[in-house]
């Protein structure tokens, strides 16, 4: 397998992400987070590149064995980030925002358990591990930046979870 083609996100396309129903009145708070959302997005897309190369190093043998399994969880995990980072920025309802938000850090740390796993089994190198750790930090940095971005609206969550 060619390296260039183990990272099959699409780039960032303004045009196509765009921050909740176009108001020319509120563009100039909004801009800021699709800023950090896109800074986000790219990184995402650095780790990605670098999850798939060390998935695809894990053996599949079409069977339902360890590793395959393994192999299959961390794709699982990682395939879900990038649409909750479009989903969120598309919409303007705290709510949903923040739950895109939490489900991006549930997914997030599931994979590194399962990198962990991979490389306590013997299934995978630790130093690969660490350059998926390191890029993750700086994902998780500008995931931070970005969550500071939500702006707290009137509506209830009627599962009393972001109040």
């Amino acid at each position: 397998m060619d390296l260039n083609d183990l990272n099959f996100l699409p780039e960032w396309d303004d045009s196509r992400y765009k921050i909740g129903p176009d108001n020319a009145g509120e563009q100039w708070r909004r801009g800021p987070a699709k800023a950090i959302a896109k800074a986000m997005y790219n990184q995402w897309r650095d780790v990605f590149g670098m999850v798939v190369a060390f998935a695809e190093n894990l053996a599949d043998d079409g069977e339902e064995t360890h590793p395959a399994s393994t192999k299959a969880l961390i794709y699982e995990n990682a395939m879900i980030v990038a649409p909750k980072i479009i989903g969120a920025i598309s919409m303007n309802l705290y709510v949903l925002k923040m739950a895109n938000a939490a489900n991006i850090r549930c997914n997030c740390k599931q994979m590194m358990e399962q990198i962990g796993f991979a490389v306590l089994m013997g299934w995978a190198d630790e130093n690969h591990k660490r350059v998926i750790e390191e890029g993750l930090d700086k994902f998780r940095e500008l995931f931070k930046q970005w969550v500071t971005t939500f702006e707290k609206d009137n509506f209830e969550d009627e599962w009393g979870l972001f109040l």
